[in-house]
Order: structure tokens, then sequence, then C-alpha cells
């Protein structure tokens, strides 16, 4: 095969600095449409920080999306496996149950979500040491540190190994799918 379809693997980069706009204007404007309306945390930092990410995660969910369609090269398959490869790393990065009551032989999936490592990160953002206001004083939780605890996430884990994870993710995905269209392109 020849044609501009046939060069681009052996210029990866260039995918990923085209689609660059698209992966970092909308998750911002997401975001800066939503933030202050839900009322989060007020500081620009913590802001900031939420802004990258969930642009973070959309590089991963986005290089996960060009893999499988490498992968499969129809757009019917891609569609159809979509939703079975995502749900389990959707259900097990704790949004929806503890990692403490996630059954032994699902717990290694949680370590392969990239959902965990941007819920866990956005939690520490928006509830280290924020204290909160109860109505009538009556306060199940006096501040959200304790409420991370009872999550088991640790408040002191913001950076480190969460957006760490999150970048290794779309890195390697992207190059998963770099290596799959390589393969096509050769056959």
């Amino acid at each position: 095969s020849s044609g501009i379809n046939a060069e681009w693997p052996l210029r990866p980069g260039s995918k990923i600095i085209a689609e660059l706009p698209y992966l970092i204007t909308l998750p911002t404007l997401q975001l800066a449409i939503c933030y202050f309306m839900i009322g989060l945390r007020g500081e620009l930092a913590a802001f900031l920080t939420t802004v990258l990410c969930c642009i973070c995660i959309a590089w991963s969910s986005t290089g996960l999306g060009w893999f499988i369609a490498a992968a499969t090269g129809d757009l019917r398959i891609a569609s159809a496996i979509s939703a079975p490869i995502i749900m389990p790393f959707f259900l097990f990065g704790g949004l929806f149950q503890s990692e403490n009551t996630t059954p032994i032989y699902f717990k290694p999936i949680k370590w392969i979500s990239w959902f965990r490592y941007g819920y866990h990160m956005l939690m520490v953002n928006e509830l280290k040491d924020l204290e909160l206001d109860c109505i009538n004083d009556v306060v199940p939780c006096p501040n959200g540190t304790i409420i991370l605890e009872q999550f088991s996430i640790n408040p002191e884990e913001l950076w480190w190994p969460n957006i760490a994870a999150l970048l290794i993710f779309g890195g390697t995905l992207c190059i998963f799918a770099w290596s799959c269209l390589i393969c096509r392109v050769r056959r």
C-alpha cells in the first residue's frame, strides 16, 4: 500500500500533535463551565490540577481507542469490543466500590485502570484537608482527609503515583497503537 495513510505510522508524533488541541481544549472547556458551578475548591491550583488530571485521563482513554482501532482495523469490530474492554477498568477503578470489597481475582485490574489513578488524584485534590461545614453541626466526618481514609485513598498521593501512571498509560497505549499500525502497513 502506498500514499499518505501508509506513511503515517512512520511518524507517530504527528497524530499525537494533531490531537493535542482536542485533548487539551475539550476537558478544559468542560471543566471551566462545570467546576465552579458545582462548588469545588475555589483555588486556582486545585482547578489547574483537576484540568491536568482530566487531560491525562482523556489522553489515556484516547490511547486505548487508537489501540483498539489499530488492532482491529474495522469500525464495527472496534465499536463492539470497546465497551467490554473498558468496563472492567471502570468498574474496578474504585469509583463504584471500595478497593477493600473488590474480590481478590479482580484486584490486578485496579493496578492497570487509569480510572483508578484519575479518581484518586481528583479525590485527593478536592478532599485533602477540606473542612466540612454541615447544617446543625451534624458532621459524619469532620474533614475530607477522613473521607479519603475511609475510601482507602492515601491523602499524600496527589502527584505520585497518580499523574505518573496516567502519563505512562497514555504513552504506552499510543506506542501499542503505533505498533499495530506498523504491522498493518507491512502486511
